[in-house]
């Protein structure tokens, strides 16, 4: 008989020690699925953070590339003007002599 109560003592330690670990286990589980939750959120406000970065990337690049042209074009009408002036200098010497 004692070996009957102590198998059944022993296999009720067991099923409890089983149930211990399987509510171990789900706490776990359901630590893990809150981690996953907040990591997706973090891993999408950054995805559109990069998104934003992009957008404003290309908004500054179209802008350097106008400045750029602009300032050429700004060029070009100083040098066009400074050939002028070097005209009418040479013309007003041309006279003066």
């Amino acid at each position: 008989m004692d070996t009957v109560l102590d198998r059944l003592n022993e296999l009720e330690k067991k099923v409890r020690d089983t149930l211990a670990e399987l509510a171990q286990v789900r706490e776990e589980r359901e630590s893990l699925r809150s981690k996953l939750h907040a990591l997706q959120g973090d891993l999408k406000a950054r995805e559109q953070e990069v998104t934003a970065l992009r957008s404003e990337r290309e908004r500054e690049t179209a802008e350097a590339t106008r400045l750029r042209t602009e300032r050429e074009e700004v060029r070009a009408k100083v040098e066009g003007l400074l050939e002028e002036i070097a005209r009418l200098e040479s013309a007003v010497q041309g006279t003066a002599t």
